[in-house]
């Protein structure tokens, strides 16, 4: 074994994981029709960390454009509810919709399964010390 890490290979092992997680999601969501992505906007509205597209994109990354084209599928799909602002009407609010509430759960429980698969073998100081050097490097962009 190399006596030095290789960043490159590092960096490929974190694509390569993520990846294998989106997969693993996409496959546990799609009797409900849900895609992983679609599962992490559910989740941010869920959680309250944003209310409008705007928030959303800046919180997971997202253009635009490509948040417009989710946010219709999940309002297709009966997922989430859009309501324009009392106040400025070129705001709109996001929010789950009561369907979108009632799966929720069920969409949790699937992403839960994913993560301890991940994640279920690691100590509790292993998992602290992997989220650290991960804020460590996301903080050294």
């Amino acid at each position: 074994m190399n006596k030095h890490a290789d960043p490159r290979r590092v960096a490929r092992l974190i694509s390569r994981t993520q990846k294998a997680m989106e997969e693993e999601l996409d496959t546990r969501l799609a009797p409900f029709d849900i895609t992983a992505a679609q599962y992490v906007v559910l989740s941010t509205l869920h959680s309250g960390r944003a209310t409008i597209a705007a928030q959303i994109c800046k919180e997971l990354s997202y253009s635009p454009g490509a948040m417009t084209r989710m946010l219709n599928r999940l309002e297709q799909k009966g997922m989430i509810q859009k309501a324009p602002a009392i106040d400025n009407r070129r705001i709109v609010h996001l929010e789950l919709s009561d369907e979108g509430r009632r799966i929720f759960p069920s969409l949790l429980d699937a992403s839960g399964i994913v993560i301890d698969q991940y994640f279920g073998n690691f100590s509790a100081q292993e998992l602290q010390a992997f989220e650290s050097l991960l804020l460590k490097m996301s903080a050294g962009k």
